[in-house]
């Protein structure tokens, strides 16, 4: 008998060191997704204080999204003159009345979540 409660409070200290674990694991995937949307929200190009983050899709890659509809891309950023790939199949959204369409550049903002905005595309 005593052999069975021995086992039994062992199985019951190591559910306990299991939960508390996953719980932490829990809590760290949270903030990791709180970063990582912050991160896309934020994003300083290395010019610093002041300067304006612009996220595209090029023209090379621009792709009709229907007025008030959404579909997947690749998002850049022009950081230091160059064009840098900043999101891979993120979310886009067209607010706009009227569909994008393909071969002229995409102006986006971000929405905070990982998904963007469409702002204008180029003429």
């Amino acid at each position: 008998m005593n052999g069975t409660l021995n086992r039994l409070e062992q199985l019951d200290a190591r559910f306990e060191r299991l939960r508390l674990d996953l719980q932490d694991t829990q809590r760290k995937l949270t903030q990791a997704l709180q970063q990582i949307r912050e991160t896309g929200a934020r994003f300083t190009p290395s010019g610093g204080v002041g300067s304006a983050t612009v996220f595209q899709i090029p023209a090379a890659d621009a792709i009709v999204i229907t007025g008030g509809g959404s579909a997947t891309a690749n998002v850049y950023v022009l950081q230091g003159g160059t064009v840098t790939l900043f999101a891979s199949s993120a979310t886009i959204y067209n607010g706009m009345q009227s569909a994008t369409v393909t071969a002229k550049t995409i102006i986006l903002g971000s929405n905070g979540d990982g998904s963007f905005t469409c702002i204008t595309q180029s003429c």
